[in-house]
């Protein structure tokens, strides 16, 4: 085994462990839209230094996904584009797989959600839920975990 190799092995090893020692709910998921069931966006979900999950739009799979501008966004998101963006921030963890009250950002309409972000019972499943002023009035998606062969 060559250093080269060595050090490829290692780092690999390494990381893995890392990964599989974070939240569950952390890592790379498909986004599905509630209304017709359609893979929009590729996201990475992580966890910020104060500890709260961010998430960004890693890469648009919608086929009709317009100027992939955040047209509808306000402030400093306005015109942004959306791959690259941040729209997951300050969810707070309460359990493993379970984040709470942070905010959530739909790029489409340009709407902000409060949020909650829960694993389903299927690890491979990420249930999101965002809501304005009460959680009865919002909406709901499944998303979908990444496979590393997807990628």
């Amino acid at each position: 085994m060559t250093m080269h190799t060595f050090i490829l092995a290692a780092a690999f090893t390494l990381f893995s462990s890392l990964a599989w020692s974070q939240d569950p709910a952390l890592g790379q998921w498909y986004t599905v839209d509630d209304e017709n069931g359609e893979i929009k966006s590729l996201v990475t979900l992580s966890q910020a230094e104060d500890g709260t999950m961010v998430g960004v739009i890693t890469k648009i799979l919608k086929k009709d996904a317009g100027s992939g501008l955040c047209e509808k966004c306000d402030g400093k998101m306005k015109d942004q584009p959306i791959e690259g963006m941040q729209f997951i921030w300050g969810v707070s963890n309460t359990a493993e797989g379970q984040w709470e009250e942070g905010k959530l950002l739909d790029p489409e309409s340009g709407t902000v959600y409060s949020g909650n972000i829960t694993l389903a019972d299927d690890p491979n499943k990420l249930e999101v839920r965002g809501y304005v002023g009460f959680s009865l009035f919002g909406r709901s998606q499944t998303w979908q975990r990444v496979e590393n062969s997807d990628i």
